[in-house]
């Protein structure tokens, strides 16, 4: 039985762990003057967790011969036209139209020339998108001062073959490809938009082939559809903070169109071993989803709920950190080519971020954050002519007081929320690009820079900006050097080798990297700095296996880096990743 006596000292002996806890992190705080906790469970967690909509690293090429080959010794033959007779042309394609009879009525041509213009007309057609066009000579008597006839044979997709496509898929792929089947006009971009959609299925690598219709004009096109009802990963890596573990092990499991609709389901485990399974997990974080399109135009809706936890290994101060996020996002592809992309997404969050001090034999809630946000965003990316790729991209995300959001006006004497000034309602503005370039036929150039503004507010942890983690400032540990708004960029020099390990072909890339970047605070403590700056600098070993499979891939990544900021300790940091794709 618990005396009324005994309750007021396990009260007490909490006040007082939890102001020792609130003394402790003013005095043990960087230089910097940052007290937040960098090993929050919102601080570690990934934003998203849906596997990619779209392959950027396919190709549709459509071949064949162009126009009609000039009988031999054409070219010693001359004859002069009054005019030419184009049936069937594209008003599109008016110019070129022109152009034609311009050259075969200015005087006296070889008979060769009037070949050679067909053909020319029929690459003017195809470089135009018409790439199903036919430009023919009928064939017909000339003599000189007669008129040309040639005919355009606006060709279509007569029949779209899916005969090798497993029952799972074809549905989903009959879909996408029917808007393509005897449609006049048809264009490059048109065809591609469709079949790389049909591409995106989940679990497919598509092939595809053209070949002659039975109908004048006519094309046949088929599919030959790779499919993997089950595909997944495992990895691991050392990117987390030494007090949530030594090594982070990571695995996730999709099923590809179980109902013949192209929909996937996901999850996703990760974490450190270190008592997973219990209650207090040192590091751990499970995410589970689905991937549902609407339609045969790439729309589609994507569900996801995360769960993350965390307990430091921490003990003057041990505390207990839990983040859950639901989510549910809208994408579209408003262009999908082999070229260009450009996808907008519009989601709902809604998160739960907490953090208790454990003492006593119980918890002391320290702070208690519930968002509802609408987040508006879009990317593009370019394959440029030279094989460079760029992407860019833009997050607006707003806080709303909706849906048991937790706003100041909420919080009253109760538990406070995990940033002073903050609240559930906010606005920012996340940006982020890439780019990258050969500079040689071995020397890879790549540039990666994200950027954030709180427009002046203060936000919550769970929405701060960060500059540390793989592939960015990676001389910091995860979590360290966060703010309100900030921006980073990171330039990364590789040199590619092909190389085999055993009778596995392999990628060997070295490289170095330099990266800089700034985070501000909005409203800081006494412990805290308003402005702080970092770069980062180091080398680096990417290993990436050649395989021919479509979908098995293997990853390693070995850095040291060097961490420096204005204010603080500065850090030397060794990383190792690796990734098994099946």
């Amino acid at each position: 039985m618990v005396t009324g006596n005994s309750r007021r000292k396990s009260v007490a002996a909490r006040l007082i762990s939890a102001a020792l806890f609130v003394i402790a992190a003013g005095l043990g705080a960087p230089q910097i003057g940052y007290a937040q906790d960098t090993t929050t469970a919102s601080s570690v967690t990934p934003e998203n967790f849906a596997p990619p909509l779209q392959k950027l690293n396919g190709a549709i090429v459509f071949s064949g011969a162009t126009g009609s080959q000039a009988p031999a010794g054409a070219e010693k033959i001359g004859i002069t036209l009054s005019d030419v007779n184009l049936q069937g042309g594209l008003p599109q394609m008016a110019e070129a139209n022109a152009r034609l009879s311009e050259k075969l009525t200015n005087g006296r041509v070889a008979v060769s020339d009037l070949f050679n213009e067909v053909a020319a007309l029929e690459e003017a057609y195809a470089n135009a998108g018409y790439v199903l066009a036919r430009i023919v000579l009928p064939q017909q008597s000339l003599r000189d001062g007669g008129v040309l006839r040639v005919a355009v044979v606006d060709g279509f997709v007569e029949t779209v073959d899916t005969t090798a496509a497993p029952p799972e898929i074809q549905k989903r792929i009959d879909r996408l490809t029917a808007p393509l089947v005897n449609r006049k006009g048809i264009t490059l971009r048109q065809l591609e938009r469709q079949l790389l959609l049909a591409g995106d299925t989940a679990g497919v690598a598509l092939g595809s082939a053209l070949g002659q219709g039975n109908l004048p004009g006519g094309t046949v096109l088929t599919l030959e559809p790779e499919y993997k009802k089950i595909t997944g990963f495992v990895g691991f890596d050392n990117n987390i903070t030494d007090s949530l573990g030594n090594f982070n092990l990571s695995a996730g499991v999709e099923f590809n169109s179980p109902f013949g609709f192209g929909e996937t389901f996901y999850a996703r485990a990760s974490g450190s071993p270190s008592d997973y399974f219990g209650s207090d997990p040192q590091y751990r974080v499970l995410a589970g989803g689905f991937i549902l399109p609407i339609g045969g135009d790439g729309l589609a809706l994507n569900g996801e709920i995360t769960s993350s936890d965390t307990t430091p290994d921490d003990v003057l101060s041990p505390t207990r950190s839990n983040f859950d996020r639901q989510s549910l996002r809208l994408i579209y592809p408003f262009v999908r080519s082999r070229q260009v992309n450009v996808t907008t997404q519009f989601s709902i969050d809604r998160q739960h971020d907490s953090q208790d001090l454990i003492a006593g034999g119980g918890t002391t809630p320290i702070y208690d954050d519930k968002i509802t946000a609408l987040r508006l965003s879009g990317s593009l990316s370019y394959i440029h002519d030279d094989g460079a790729f760029s992407d860019v991209g833009a997050v607006l995300s707003r806080g709303v007081d909706a849906l048991g959001a937790r706003t100041l006006d909420d919080v009253g004497a109760g538990t406070p929320l995990s940033r002073q000034g903050a609240d559930a309602k906010f606005t920012k503005l996340s940006l982020s690009g890439y780019h990258q370039r050969s500079l040689s036929d071995s020397i890879v150039l790549s540039i990666t820079g994200r950027a954030q503004m709180s427009f002046g507010d203060p936000l919550l942890t769970s929405e701060q900006f960060g500059l540390s983690g793989a592939r960015e400032l990676s001389g910091f540990e995860p979590g360290e050097l966060r703010g309100d708004s900030g921006w980073l960029i990171r330039a990364e020099v590789a040199h590619n080798t092909k190389t085999t390990f055993g009778e596995t072909p392999v990628l060997l890339s070295p490289y170095a990297f330099v990266a800089v970047g700034g985070v501000s605070i909005e409203q800081p403590t006494v412990v805290e700095r308003d402005n702080e700056g970092a770069h980062s600098f180091g080398v680096g070993l990417d290993l990436f296996s050649q395989t021919e499979s479509r979908f098995r891939a293997s990853s390693l990544r070995v850095e040291v880096a060097r961490g420096e900021r204005d204010n603080g300790s500065d850090n030397t940091r060794f990383s190792i990743s690796g990734n098994f794709r099946f």
